[in-house]
């Protein structure tokens, strides 16, 4: 439950300065750190995830993280519509 909230928290921050929640994925560090609410745990969680989605060998996995991310950006697009 815990979890959900932060990873909500995260992609309204993202949302509130204009970025979609896929756009997560290739954001750079330059750009976060200039996003305004965004504190260093939440970079870190960002670069966490970009490096599992984009930096995994297994294509299976990276498959399954894919499916599980997608999964997360449309119940946080359906929390704020």
């Amino acid at each position: 439950m815990k979890r959900e909230r932060y990873e909500k928290r995260l992609f309204r921050i993202f949302a509130q300065a204009g970025y979609a929640p896929a756009q997560i994925l290739t954001v750079s560090t330059e750009e976060m750190v200039e996003i305004p609410g965004i504190t260093v745990p939440n970079i870190r969680t960002v670069l966490c995830l970009q490096k599992k989605l984009v930096g995994k060998h297994s294509t299976i996995r990276r498959a399954l993280w894919m499916e599980e991310f997608l999964r997360a950006t449309e119940s946080a697009g359906q929390s704020h519509g």
